[in-house]
């Protein structure tokens, strides 16, 4: 299909703008108060790769454009599929040419399973396939305990150990047939040539059986850049970011750091982006691996290889990297007594007065007024996050030693009581209520409890520390 023809089929498609930003705002609000809770939930061992924010907010909003079904309708499977199912990445190579299409079938069960591409830059590796066969039906994507994505599969011989990150789009149907994709990133993975990926399917829409393939994987050269710029720190030389080497694929860019953060701010974000010469920004942060991690000299050293989606342009001279800080706290914990009693910020200036405590209908009422925060520069939504996630905890399980993620890792289920019904009285006088339902606590006393008081959720509308850039010679012939 030419190009001219298609690009003419989108300008006539009428694009519901307004809805589409208000649908993208709504979500990326949603997706920052998410992300800051979940943090302290649990550190996070894989990345789905193939995640748009901004995609999956247009799809969740039902917003579903008709005019390019018809014109996907006339574009041969493969490409269908990348234009449906496969991340920036595949469809960056793929549009430079440079993935492998393949037509290796599986049967099992009455169910055909085809790999229909592969494609490998260096960092990311990206399989496509097809599935086809009687008595699929996608609203056997997500029953039971079935895998959300639709299918199940495994990579070697499924020893955990042989699991590489990544992530997959889940199944899409397309006429009488189902496509899909997925995406592995292992920093430690290195290719070899002739090399071939041991895919195994177990399930496909709950059908149970085995799809076994060994697909061929051509790997694109990518090229190390060493870099001997030095390190960006802050002034009191408590932050640190050391980049050590750039690995350039053609179509993401993985980069191998160092950072140093003091252990009483451990939880503080340090991140980075990368700009060119010519002032353009290099790609978006895609996912993260944790290589080494130790306490040094009272400092938090990580070492880390993160993932960036785009390749850096050919004769790009050199590249600034950007870190910034943004300062987090982990909850405040402060004993329960005999109102009015404050509990203050150790790390920043907020605090909450607790005009009084009461129990009524099963619940403990906690009253209180927040101080040192501007009700006019947060929303509703933020507030009531905060009055929300103040929990009770047993004052016996507090562990008096380590950092605040290893406290809360270490808690019993049962040491915690969750609020999660807040209530704002008063927004301009910041006058808030967290209830608690003692119900099952018989043996409940004020004096066996304390508060833990989210005070983090604050910061993230503070501006971050911005650190100075670091500078990075390339090759000129990249």
């Amino acid at each position: 299909m030419e190009k001219e023809w298609f690009d003419q089929q989108l300008k006539d498609i009428k694009v519901p703008k307004a809805e589409i930003e208000n649908a993208i705002e709504e979500g990326m609000k949603l997706g920052r108060n998410e992300k800051r809770q979940n943090k302290k939930k649990s550190k996070l061992k894989l990345t789905g790769l193939l995640s748009s924010s901004a995609a999956a907010v247009v799809l969740a909003s039902g917003l579903f454009f008709s005019p390019v079904t018809q014109v996907l309708a006339k574009i041969p499977l493969l490409n269908l599929i990348y234009e449906e199912t496969v991340s920036p990445i595949g469809v960056e190579l793929f549009k430079d040419q440079l993935v492998t299409e393949l037509d290796k079938k599986a049967s099992d069960n009455g169910v055909d399973v085809t790999i229909t591409s592969a494609y490998y830059d260096g960092n990311v590796l990206g399989v496509t396939f097809k599935a086809d066969g009687d008595g699929l039906n996608i609203k056997d994507m997500d029953k039971g305990q079935r895998p959300v994505s639709g299918f199940g599969y495994y990579l070697y011989d499924g020893s955990e150990q042989n699991q590489l990150a990544g992530g997959s789009s889940g199944l899409k149907k397309m006429d009488n047939i189902f496509i899909g994709s997925m995406e592995f990133y292992q920093p430690k993975l290195k290719l070899k040539d002739g090399f071939s990926l041991p895919l195994t399917f177990t399930s496909i829409l709950g059908k149970k059986g085995t799809w076994k393939f060994d697909i061929p994987i051509h790997q694109i050269s990518n090229e190390n850049v060493q870099v001997n710029a030095p390190s960006s720190t802050t002034p009191d030389r408590k932050y640190s970011l050391t980049i050590n080497a750039i690995h350039k694929g053609k179509a993401t860019s993985e980069i191998d750091y160092i950072t140093k953060k003091p252990l009483i701010g451990m939880e503080d974000e340090l991140t980075f982006h990368i700009v060119d010469d010519q002032g353009n920004r290099v790609g978006s942060y895609l996912s993260g691996n944790l290589l080494s991690e130790q306490h040094k000299n009272g400092a938090l050293v990580t070492h880390k290889k993160s993932l960036f989606s785009g390749e850096i342009k050919k004769g790009t001279n050199y590249l600034k990297i950007f870190p910034e800080i943004r300062k987090e706290e982990f909850d405040t914990i402060e004993p329960l007594k005999s109102s009015p009693f404050q509990v203050k910020s150790e790390r920043f200036n907020y605090r909450i007065d607790v005009n009084k405590t009461y129990e009524k209908n099963n619940q403990l009422v906690v009253d209180y007024y927040i101080h040192h925060v501007d009700p006019e520069k947060y929303n509703n939504g933020l507030l009531m996050n905060f009055a929300n996630q103040i929990k009770l905890i047993r004052s016996e399980d507090v562990i008096e030693e380590g950092d605040g993620q290893d406290q809360y890792e270490a808690l019993k289920e049962d040491s915690l009581i969750y609020g999660r019904q807040g209530s704002m009285i008063d927004k301009e006088k910041m006058h808030f209520q967290s209830r608690f339902n003692i119900k099952d606590r018989q043996d409940f006393e004020l004096k066996d409890y304390s508060l833990m008081v989210p005070f983090g959720i604050f910061s993230s509308n503070d501006e971050p520390i911005k650190m100075n850039p670091i500078k990075i010679e390339l090759n000129n012939e990249n």
